[in-house]
């Protein structure tokens, strides 16, 4: 605590170039980022990061934006940029320079309309992914972690692309039957429903016994960001 509140000091007493300040990109999703109304954001990937700029002493910004053009500023590469809670994939790796991983999500859980027989049945996500009768909902420019992932580019499922959706439209695409389910943490799942006005009745959420621990989530920067910021969050992250 004291290591943090001298570190803290030196960031509040030296003036920092805006040159040298880190723009983070975050999407408001609780329970990982969330703002309050005295403009601090905390949460399961948020308070870590914060926590690692100061004590790495490097200058940051917080900066709403969706992932989808978090994804674009990072890949395109021209300002420093670091985006929070992505999933690591090797295509990603190749334009973007991770952390260490700030935080593991539980394993992932489906949300599809109570009642829905056809999902519930399935006991493994696999077989879940077999079933060409069902419609999975996407969300543009997403990952799901590595498991699922591969499962739907094996399996091929029938797909429902949602293309900017707020979380209360997702949900009511479920309930209307233009899809049947989508993958989510279970960190989220409640808040999801809740935050929508929906009952928790409304809807399944159900876990499966072939999925894996929960993915893990890191801070992605773009290749402005020096390999030395990125190892100097690295050792405030491991602590």
């Amino acid at each position: 605590m004291i290591r943090y509140i001298f570190s803290l000091m030196l960031i509040l007493c030296a003036p920092v170039n805006a040159a040298d300040v880190v723009p983070v990109y975050y999407e408001e999703r609780t329970p990982y980022a969330v703002t309050s109304v005295d403009g601090r954001v905390t949460g399961l990937t948020a308070t870590p990061v914060t926590e690692a700029f100061n004590g790495a002493e490097i200058g940051f910004e917080w900066k709403k934006m969706p992932f989808k053009r978090q994804l674009q500023t990072i890949k395109y590469n021209k300002k420093k940029a670091c985006g929070i809670g992505w999933f690591k994939k090797p295509e990603r790796e190749e334009f973007a320079i991770f952390s260490a991983p700030i935080y593991q999500d539980k394993p992932s859980i489906t949300i599809s309309k109570q009642g829905n027989t056809s999902v519930a049945k399935h006991k493994n996500a696999e077989d879940l992914l077999k079933e060409k009768n069902l419609k999975l909902l996407v969300k543009d420019g997403f990952s799901y972690g590595t498991y699922i992932d591969e499962l739907i580019e094996r399996h091929n499922p029938k797909r429902v692309v949602a293309v900017g959706s707020s979380n209360l439209q997702m949900l009511q695409m479920i309930m209307s039957g233009r899809a049947d389910y989508f993958f989510v943490s279970e960190e989220e799942a409640e808040e999801i429903i809740t935050s929508a006005d929906y009952s928790l009745q409304d809807f399944q959420r159900q876990r499966y016994m072939d999925m894996p621990p929960g993915n893990k989530r890191y801070i992605a920067c773009s290749q402005q960001i020096t390999q030395e910021i990125v190892d100097r969050l690295n050792v405030e992250i491991k602590e």
